[in-house]
Formats: structure tokens, sequence, C-alpha cells
């Protein structure tokens, strides 16, 4: 991730700044909204800002589900269980590395 396509995402209102984190998203034509990167501060972790930006992403006018990739292991997966997303299917990438497919139907 670069400064360009940060500026780019915040320039399309596909970027959600909060104290701790931030949320990297694009909105597709068909409803689909895919979150591309969604950080929390390791000292910001618990306290709920995860839960704030899926709030802010669940009002995206006119969307029909949420869409995430996650490396299967990273403790982020727990946190997409527990929000009721889908687990859809895994993919591996080119360099071997497994990913989780969720999704949260709205």
């Amino acid at each position: 991730m670069i400064f360009e396509t940060l500026h780019e995402a915040a320039q399309k209102s596909e970027l959600i700044l909060v104290d701790g984190g931030f949320c990297h998203y694009h909105k597709r034509k068909d409803g689909q909204l895919t979150i591309r990167e969604i950080i929390v501060l390791p000292e910001k972790q618990g306290r709920g800002i995860g839960s704030t930006m899926l709030t802010q992403l669940r009002q995206v006018s006119g969307i029909t589900n949420i869409f995430a990739k996650c490396p299967i292991d990273l403790p982020a997966n727990a946190w997409y269980k527990a929000k009721h997303f889908i687990l859809e299917d895994v993919e591996e990438t080119p360099s071997g590395r497994k990913l989780n497919l969720w999704r949260l139907q709205l």
C-alpha cells in the first residue's frame, strides 16, 4: 500500500480514518463492498475500533454485502467470525499463502 493509493481512496470517499486505525475499501457497482485493508494499531486492539469501522462500512449507501480476504494465520479471522461474516472459501496466492474469503450479507 502506498501513499498514492490511499490518496485516491480518500478522493473517492473509500477511506475511513479513526483514532488507532483505518479502513481502505472499494464499493462495486453490483453492491459489493470489498475491504482492501483494515488496520488497527496493536496497542488499540480490543477497544472496539474495528467494530466502529464496520458500523461505518454498513452505512455506505447501496451496498448488499461486505467482502474481505484474510490470511488464514492471522488472528483477525476470529474477528470476522465474531462479526457474523461467513467463510465462503479459501484461496491460495501464487506465493502459496492461503487466504480466507469472508462475506457479510446485509
